[in-house]
């Protein structure tokens, strides 16, 4: 009976050592993957972007501001076919959607050149110091 346990206990050392290597794998890849978020994450940080790129940055938001304030206000605006009858401005109240809307629009906008404004501000302020 010993030679047949002695294959066994020789396909049982193998297992053994094979899920200590799928687990010394795994905790390698782990801390990899942990390595790996901690970077990007550093990288891809709202703050340093700003820095490396405020004027690629403030065109951005300057632009997406923009585009969200003309979205606002083309909500308002209804163009009518030739011959229709129009409501005189001051008949027609907006919608508190709109009202909403254009507020956020608004918002939106001060905030983008509040934002454009204060990176400009640390670009200059790096380069004359």
């Amino acid at each position: 009976m010993t030679p047949i346990n002695e294959p066994l206990d020789g396909i049982q050392a193998r297992i053994e050592e094979l899920q200590k290597s799928i687990a010394k794998r795994e905790a390698q890849i782990k801390a990899k993957t942990q390595k790996l978020k901690a970077e990007i994450e550093t990288e891809l940080s709202p703050v340093k972007i700003v820095g490396k790129h405020p004027f690629a940055v403030t065109t951005v938001v300057f632009a997406a501001g923009l585009l969200l304030g003309r979205g606002v206000r083309g909500a308002r605006r209804t163009s009518a076919p030739m011959g229709e009858v129009h409501c005189a401005p001051a008949e027609r109240s907006p919608s508190r959607t709109e009202s909403a809307l254009s507020t956020i629009g608004l918002e939106a906008l001060r905030s983008a050149k509040e934002l454009g404004f204060a990176c400009l501000q640390r670009y200059i302020d790096k380069k004359i110091t």
